[in-house]
Parts: C-alpha cells; sequence; structure tokens
C-alpha cells in the first residue's frame, strides 16, 4: 500500500513523535484530507527513514507516532546533471523527470547559446521554483534523498576535473575530436573501473555530465570542457531536445550502473 510521503527536517523530530507543519501540512490535512490513525512515510533526509501514525491532527500542524525506522544511506556514484538553462516548460520537464529517476544534484548553467535572459532576482526565484519541483519529485517517487539544484554557473566556471568522470555531449558532424558512442559506454565504464582497482582507488564516487542549451554550446566552450577533463559522447545520429537528452542519458547511466557490472 502506498502512503503519503514527505521530507522533514531533524529539528521536527523529537523523541518519537515528528511534528509536520507548514506546505507539507497542508498537503497532508487539506489536500489528502489524512485522518488520525492514518499512516504516514518520512525521509529526515540525512540518514534515516521512518514510518509512522497521525496521533492529532491540530491547527497548523500535524503530530505523528514513529513506528519503524530505517537506516538510509546514499547511492553512489552521486550523478549531477550541469543543464544549459532551457525555456521554461522543457527546463522543468528536464528538472522533474531527471529527479524522478535519481539524479543527485542539477546545476543550471549560463553559456554563450542560452536564449533566457535573467537577471540576480529573477534566477533566484527561479531556482526556488525548480528546486520545488525537485522536491516535489522526490517525494511523488518515494526518494531517500531530495535531489537538489544547486545555484546556476557560467560554463567557463565548470571544472570536470573534480569528478571522477565528467561527460559532455557533442554532435558528430560537426565536431572531429574522438568522442565515445553509447554502444561503447558500458566497455569504456568496466575499463576506467578497472583502472581505480589498479590504482587502489575507490570506485567511483561522483559523476557529471553535462547538456547544451536549446542552440547547443559553442564548439569554444566544448574546447574548453575538453581541455579541463571532460569525455566527449555522442547519442548517434538522432539531433534530441536538451531536455530529452538530459533524461535519456541519465536512464542509460542508470541503467549501466544498476544492472551491468561497471560500480
Amino acid at each position: 500500500m502506498s502512503y503519503p510521503y514527505f521530507f522533514i527536517s531533524k529539528k521536527n523530530i523529537i523523541d518519537n513523535s515528528i511534528f509536520v507543519s507548514g506546505e507539507d501540512f497542508i498537503h497532508l490535512a487539506k489536500v489528502l484530507r489524512a485522518k488520525v490513525g492514518d499512516i504516514v512515510e518520512v525521509s529526515d533526509n540525512e540518514s534515516k527513514r521512518y514510518k509512522a501514525s497521525i496521533t492529532e491532527i491540530r491547527k497548523e500542524m500535524a503530530v505523528l507516532c514513529i513506528k519503524e525506522v530505517k537506516d538510509i544511506s546514499k547511492n553512489y556514484p552521486q550523478i549531477s546533471l550541469f543543464i544549459g538553462i532551457l525555456k521554461k516548460e522543457a527546463m522543468e520537464i528536464s528538472i522533474q523527470k531527471t529527479a524522478e529517476i535519481g539524479i543527485d544534484e542539477i546545476i543550471p548553467v549560463f553559456s554563450s547559446r542560452v536564449v533566457i535572459e535573467l537577471d540576480k532576482d529573477k534566477i533566484d526565484s527561479r531556482i526556488s521554483r525548480w528546486q520545488h519541483i525537485a522536491t516535489g519529485a522526490s517525494k511523488q517517487c518515494k526518494r531517500d534523498y531530495i535531489c537538489k539544484v544547486s545555484d546556476a554557473v557560467k560554463v567557463s566556471s565548470i571544472n570536470p576535473s573534480l569528478f571522477d568522470l565528467f561527460f559532455i555531449t557533442v554532435e558528430n558532424p560537426f565536431f572531429n575530436k574522438s568522442y565515445i558512442s553509447l554502444d561503447k559506454l558500458s566497455d569504456f565504464l568496466r575499463n576506467k573501473k578497472d583502472e581505480y582497482k589498479n590504482k587502489s582507488e575507490k570506485d567511483f564516487r561522483k559523476l557529471g555530465y553535462i547538456i547544451g542549451p536549446e542552440g547547443g554550446f559553442e564548439n569554444s566552450e566544448i574546447e574548453i570542457l575538453i581541455q579541463r577533463g571532460a569525455i566527449p559522447i555522442n547519442f548517434g545520429k538522432n539531433i534530441l531536445r536538451s531536455e530529452t537528452a538530459s533524461i535519456y542519458f541519465l536512464s542509460i547511466l542508470d541503467y549501466l550502473f544498476k544492472t551491468v557490472d561497471v560500480q
């Protein structure tokens, strides 16, 4: 049976009780019309997941009694999506769907061909909305941890060498450097895993990939990122929309790391 699911700050968990307030309380009491005795699932977004029952519904707060506690821990590799800022609907689709699949962090990126003009107030407002969407998607699919939407960065500030692996998508016709095709990705990851073991290092812990905006990246932007350690990857002859590419590649990575021996 599926129960309502929320993320709660640890400060709202006291002894054997969980206190639900604010937007989560409104959703629980007004939208779901929960009653005393109903079961609710909760994550503290740090180390514990709880199953609890409602013991009291106050004017602006619900009180839950903890029935079960489960330890949670983050899965590896942690995957970050850097994505050129897209038009409203496309950006929101990308955030929602990658959060549902399991992306750990989303970083909006300003690059030369980003068509959206946003000043500081507007970008702060957008990031707040994008985080709201990512949090809602995290609740909907009952993730242990909330997908985080970080502050926007300029493409020139990204450092792929900070990641164990960092991929950049390229279109083969206009880019003549060597790249990895999707049919070779599994072998590439296995080889990288063996290299790590030979160096007595841990398996992949931190992985990133970057998807360009609607107009793609300038060649100079691609060159700089590759010089800094980004690995070019080509999806084939079909040119995908940015939001489709972000979801598509994450799905492939999710499949490879969960079902193929690359971790």
